[in-house]
């Protein structure tokens, strides 16, 4: 009589979640991030394959290359984890694990450097460099929570859909319109920048522009602000325009402009 293998229960998958924090903890040149996501797995394919010798042979599958936005990695990380417990429960499918992680890693990680990189992070630092420059004192912990808060709801969020959906990739985009969702948080870093120019009457002294009446300078900065807006629309590339902006800046500050 063979032993009836065990499902996958609410807890493995806590246990992964809490994992997939640490999938950058370890790195290799050859391999990238396959250690972290081993780790990460481990609990499940603990609890699907109790033989050991067994067990040390999925987990070595696992080793194999890997890298991708570390974020949206929980969503292979669940998906992964449901054709396991289908492979360990005798229905295994047409997507193989190894196969499903090629696919998908290079572009979800693409997707995700997009989203948060170039688009979450920046926008919830402008919004704390707003309040900071106006006299918040706790502008910095207000980051922390935006960011924070977002990017855990990401993770948990996407390991029970990849879970769920077993990676089916095209749910993904229809149910959490990630691309839009990115274009969206770069659009909206560009009007906090207008919105923080705007402020400049509030600003702290030591950061108000020296040369120029605050009045004008705020009309000058919500102008630049539209004007990148409207490029944006055009197609321009939001990486570009900051890093326009931040040459910009250290140019003012050096010839005692600002």
């Amino acid at each position: 009589m063979t032993e009836k293998r065990k499902g996958i229960a609410p807890a493995d998958l806590l246990q992964v979640f809490a994992r997939s924090f640490l999938i950058q903890a370890s790195w290799s040149f050859e391999r990238m991030q396959s250690l972290g996501f081993a780790y990460a797995l481990s609990p499940v394919l603990k609890r699907l394959y109790p033989e050991p010798g067994e067990y040390r042979s999925r987990l070595q599958l696992h080793m194999e290359y890997f890298n991708t936005q570390p974020y949206l990695a929980s969503f292979i990380l669940g998906a992964v984890a449901r054709i396991e417990e289908e492979r360990a429960s005798g229905r295994e499918g047409q997507t193989d694990g190894t196969a499903l992680k090629n696919a998908l890693m290079a572009p979800l990680g693409a997707l995700g450097d997009s989203l948060f990189w170039a688009g979450l992070k920046p926008v919830c630092a402008l919004i704390a460099v707003s309040l900071l420059m106006t006299g918040v004192s706790w502008a910095p912990l207000l980051f922390l929570v935006l960011y924070n808060s977002g990017h855990v709801w990401v993770r948990a969020e996407l390991l029970v859909w990849g879970y769920q959906s077993s990676g089916d990739v095209l749910s993904l985009i229809n149910r959490y319109r990630l691309t839009s969702a990115a274009r969206m948080c770069k659009a909206l870093s560009l009007v906090v920048l207008g919105a923080l120019f705007g402020m400049l009457p509030l600003w702290r002294s030591e950061f108000r522009p020296a040369l120029l009446p605050a009045g004008f300078a705020a009309v000058l900065w919500l102008l630049l602000s539209s004007a990148l807006v409207v490029l944006l629309r055009w197609g321009g590339s939001p990486v570009k325009m900051m890093l326009g902006l931040a040459a910009g800046c250290i140019l003012l500050a050096y010839t005692g402009v600002v």
